[in-house]
């Protein structure tokens, strides 16, 4: 929808899904149920079957849209995990099926890494008592 209201030619399915660098079977899908559905029209074009919006208010209402959209990278990026954390969106807090549904306990116990940080401390703390003399057996220093 983004690359449709941004330009004021068709295009088709193709181009959108090169430019975005989206599968090309799921964009022809997409753009096929959005011609059933009255959003787009096709007309046959020069490289295949364009795609175009129906109306101005549709272009405007996507660009609108467009910049509430996150890319996975950015959706992904340290920041926006950041955010979604201070958000208290990071983590869903567990539950029991057991009788009906509820919340356990939706606090978060651990910070990111710190279970790794407590192995390798756990383990130089090990090695700096014990000494390994056989397979799976160690002297205490």
């Amino acid at each position: 929808m983004e690359a449709l209201a941004l330009t004021d030619r068709g295009l088709t399915a193709y181009r959108v899904a090169k430019s975005y660098n989206m599968n090309v079977a799921k964009v022809y899908r997409e753009a096929k149920r959005l011609e059933g559905i009255g959003v787009v029209r096709s007309a046959k074009g020069a490289r295949g079957m364009e795609y175009d919006l129906v109306d101005n208010n549709l272009r405007n209402l996507a660009l609108k849209l467009s910049s509430r959209v996150q890319t996975y990278e950015s959706w992904n990026s340290p920041e926006s995990k950041r955010a979604r954390f201070r958000m208290g969106l990071a983590q869903v807090p567990p539950f029991s099926l057991v009788g009906q549904a509820s919340v356990v306990d939706g606090r978060q116990r651990r910070m990111a890494g710190e279970l790794e940080n407590l192995a390798i401390l756990g383990r130089s703390k090990f090695n700096a008592k014990y000494r390994e003399v056989g397979r799976r057996s160690y002297d205490r220093l």
